[in-house]
């Protein structure tokens, strides 16, 4: 039989269709089996390499014919999955996951809440996973792809949730292996793009509301890059709000911020990079950082230091005293005198050597606080049992003795008053062989024969004083309550001490050793208290009470001004300057409270208080003028002074220093509105424009005529004086004018001659023409309303 061999292959290849058509109908079956099995909650079913193989075609199948509720199912059950203890089962989870998060997003349609919902699935999976699996790195990566499209599209809800895992994993808040924060940490870095950044911190600096608050969260969240940008551009911030804002959001990044702020202080940065950056580190407020910031009290800028020991002050909790003993042969001398105050608070031996050791320095202390140093020195030194105190003070007295008047010298009557409380541990012979003889008696007798720096009256009337705190004192000892008295007597000292009564303070101090010889260490902090309210010593204070001028200062520039200035004190009632005084000084308020007022004949007109960060004198100090008003102490006031000399001089080396001195004061000195709102800037007369180019003489002291004429062109004119304008090419040669005698001659309508002589009271530069001034004239005696018309009509 003859077999055809075309219907042979035929008749096989539709067997192999039929077979192949019931095998895949069989596989669809088993697929479907599995499936149910896996929303039945049958994890193992995983493990099938046929379901790995299908189920993300056939999620996407299903997402085609519009079952989406069992997509979602399918989705939530392989999240049960990712969660199981077996890392096996997890790993096949994450993977299919991972393998239907590319099929959802290769549909011509995408489908982004499902999508979303796989994101969820696997960040959730990924703060709980402990093992690196090796599906760990394709999974950070689309996350990473999923979180930049969002950014990119502005959808900043959509990767807040998955931005914070990221942050949590990379600061170590979520503990994983080196491996999985290496591949997250590179996540992180990479969905950190410039334009994302930029964007990002503009809506910080400048939106509002949510928006703006939602930005913050994502740059603190993205990392290391995020903060190396934040930190740029805060170095490059010209806006003090822009500032303070970035200051305080750089830290929230917590980790990441560590490493860059480390980074950055090895850099050369301007002094307000350095500032800004220990500022950052304090706000982290964690202790393991300050030796990162330790180097920058070495820095040449006082600012630089003062903040450095703010930090340890505010951060430091164990080590805070080794810390400051670092500081303290490091920094600047003005810093020293308040740092001594704060150590002899916190105590210890270490501190006590420590201070001994600066006073065998003291012939290089700076002049400006080498007394104030002595003070505060000599007063922490009262606890040292050292024989070395003794003869050190010793030698200071020896050495002021023939400089100053014991009496009346601050640091003779400290140092005895030191004396008077560590001579008497030791015996005589104990003391130093340099110190003679007499000394030596004189430290052993000081108990019973130091004065305190108060005349007999003075003491007498502090006695008077305390007359009722002794009654009480008395009825405590009556009751064998010493302990009790002394500590009454400590609490009053320190309230006279804090009123500013320092006899009365000094009196009561006194009293405690008295009345229990136990309580050293109440007197030794009575003292410090006296001491410290007694001090004027504000160099911490001023820096933080001009802070926004200083901030537009270079470091030499701040040197330099700093060191200019000179300090003075005034008593309540004091005169601080007059109306009418021909003194260009500029007057920096640091403590206290001050009477601005200005004088109507023998009327005084207060115009406000001057407190703490204002300055008062620009006018006469910039723009050539008598001062128009008065500065009176209210109370103990506090200031430092710029001569206008020292300015001048320092305007040599740092030109830039004037323009931001006049903007500072043009933003705080209210001087010229107080006057026109008490109408004080008006004439009493009114006046007249005119323009008449006449000559005018100066006169001498003896108000005879010089042999200076020069011709000006007068601008305006009243019965009280006139303005005019001359050309003058150095604002140094105009003030040699203000307060002179001059002589201007005018002609009437009548052709008669009309002499006019007064006093120049301003000389002000004219902005809009160069070199030009106009010279303001206030005549002695006041022309009639006839005459002065006279002359407008002439002209």
């Amino acid at each position: 039989m003859e077999i055809d061999i075309d219907k042979q292959r035929e008749a096989q290849e539709k067997a192999k269709q039929l077979l192949a058509h019931e095998e895949q109908k069989r596989a669809e079956r088993r697929l479907l089996r599995l499936v149910l099995d896996l929303e039945n909650g049958r994890s193992e079913v995983l493990l099938n390499d046929e379901l790995m193989e299908r189920l993300p075609g056939l999620i996407s199948l299903y997402c085609e014919a519009g079952d989406r509720d069992r997509v979602k199912v399918l989705i939530e059950k392989l999240g049960d999955c990712a969660c199981s203890e077996d890392s096996k089962l997890r790993e096949r989870a994450v993977m299919a996951l991972s393998l239907c998060m590319v099929g959802l997003r290769q549909q011509d349609q995408d489908h982004p809440d499902l999508v979303k919902l796989i994101t969820e699935v696997l960040l959730r999976w990924l703060r709980a996973e402990t093992v690196f699996l090796s599906v760990c790195g394709t999974v950070s990566k689309q996350l990473q792809e999923y979180g930049v499209r969002m950014l990119e599209e502005g959808l900043w809800d959509e990767c807040e949730y998955l931005l914070e895992v990221f942050h949590q994993i990379q600061s170590g808040i979520l503990v994983k292996s080196n491996a999985i924060r290496s591949i997250v940490s590179r996540s992180q870095e990479a969905m950190a793009t410039d334009y994302i950044l930029e964007e990002l911190t503009i809506v910080c600096l400048r939106g509002r509301g949510n928006r703006r608050q939602k930005a913050e969260k994502i740059l603190i969240h993205l990392g290391r890059k995020a903060a190396i940008h934040l930190l740029e551009t805060l170095l490059a911030s010209q806006e003090k709000e822009d500032r303070l804002r970035l200051i305080g959001l750089i830290p929230a990044t917590g980790h990441a911020a560590v490493s860059v702020l480390k980074e950055y202080l090895q850099k050369d940065l301007p002094w307000y990079g350095i500032r800004n950056i220990i500022l950052m580190i304090t706000a982290m407020d964690e202790p393991d950082l300050i030796p990162l910031i330790m180097p920058c009290l070495e820095h040449e800028d006082i600012r630089i230091q003062q903040q450095v020991l703010d930090c340890i002050s505010e951060v430091a909790v164990e080590n805070q005293s080794a810390y400051l003993l670092t500081a303290l042969p490091v920094v600047t001398d003005d810093l020293k005198v308040s740092l001594i105050g704060y150590l002899g608070q916190l105590g210890g031996v270490e501190s006590t050597e420590a201070f001994l050791d600066l006073l065998s320095k003291r012939d290089s202390f700076s002049p400006n606080v080498k007394d104030k140093l002595l003070q505060s020195l000599a007063i922490q030194v009262r606890l040292s049992d050292s024989i070395r105190a003794v003869n050190m003070l010793n030698m200071i007295l020896a050495e002021r003795k023939n400089l100053y008047d014991p009496n009346s010298d601050p640091v003779t009557q400290v140092v005895n008053q030191t004396l008077q409380i560590l001579a008497p541990r030791f015996k005589q012979e104990e003391l130093s062989e340099d110190t003679d003889k007499d000394q030596q008696e004189e430290a052993i007798s000081l108990a019973e024969t130091v004065s305190f720096g108060n005349s007999p009256e003075t003491l007498a009337h502090a006695k008077r004083q305390v007359q009722k705190i002794n009654e009480e004192v008395t009825s405590l000892l009556g009751s064998g309550k010493t302990a009790e008295a002394s500590q009454f007597l400590f609490k009053k000292c320190v309230e006279a001490a804090k009123d500013k009564q320092f006899e009365i303070a000094e009196m009561l101090r006194d009293r405690i050793l008295e009345v229990d010889p136990n309580a050293l260490t109440e007197v030794i902090n009575a003292g410090e208290v006296i001491e410290k309210e007694q001090s004027a010593s504000i160099s911490s204070n001023h820096i933080s009470i001009w802070q926004d001028l200083y901030d537009s200062l270079t470091t030499e520039e701040f040197n330099a001004l700093y060191h200019s200035l000179t300090t003075a004190d005034y008593l309540s009632g004091d005169v601080i300057v007059k109306q009418g005084t021909n003194t260009p000084l500029l007057f920096f308020v640091n403590s206290g409270v001050a009477r601005l007022a200005c004088w109507r004949g023998k009327d005084e007109i207060f115009l406000k208080k001057i407190g703490p960060g204002e300055i008062v004198g620009a006018g006469p100090f910039f723009d050539v003028s008598t001062w128009t008003v008065s500065l009176t102490s209210l109370g103990q006031t506090n200031v430092q002074i710029l001569e206008r000399e020292k300015f001048l001089e320092l305007l040599e080396q740092f030109p830039g220093l004037e323009p931001c001195l006049v903007n500072y004061c043009l933003k705080s000195e209210s001087v010229p509105d107080l006057l026109e709102m008490s109408g004080e800037d008006r004439r009493e007369h009114p006046r007249y424009p005119v323009s008449i180019i006449v000559m005018h003489t100066l006169l001498d002291e003896s108000g005879s005529n010089s042999m200076r004429n020069f011709k000006g062109e007068i601008s305006d004119i009243s019965c009280g004086g006139l303005t005019f304008f001359i050309r003058i090419s150095r604002k140094e040669n105009a003030r040699l004018l203000l307060g002179r005698g001059i002589k201007t001659s005018l002609s009437g309508s009548d052709g008669e001659q009309i002499e006019c002589v007064g006093q120049i009271v301003a000389v002000r530069f004219q902005h809009f023409v160069e070199s030009d001034y106009s010279v303001h004239v206030k005549f002695n005696e006041p022309l009639s309303d006839t005459v002065v018309k006279s002359i407008i009509h002439s002209n």
